[in-house]
């Protein structure tokens, strides 16, 4: 059987500048690494998860839309977005297919 590597970005998200996303970094370097994934990009922003224009968020994306990850990494769900309806809605805003 052929075993395929899982390919994933790092997503760490403050929402302060007097705040510091290295733990969440390295929580995810270690849960990655105890899965054999591939990391192919860390990304850290500071921005309020009430933003919508994060710029570092809408990279993870594009990497998932050009299929360069097959998965993004948060520490929690909080860090991509307030809360299941905001994670819902992103999904089906960058989802090709999703919403015309």
């Amino acid at each position: 059987m052929v075993q395929i590597t899982k390919r994933v970005a790092l997503y760490c998200r403050v929402s302060t500048a007097d705040q510091d996303g290295s733990r969440q970094e390295h929580d995810l370097r270690r849960y990655a690494k105890r899965a054999k994934w591939k990391i192919v990009d860390v990304l850290h922003e500071t921005a309020s998860g009430v933003k919508n224009d994060r710029k570092q968020s809408a990279r993870v994306i594009n990497l998932a839309r050009a299929r360069a990850i097959d998965a993004v990494l948060v520490t929690e769900l909080t860090r991509w977005g307030r809360n299941t309806l905001d994670l819902i809605e992103t999904l089906q805003h960058w989802r090709p297919g999703m919403c015309q």
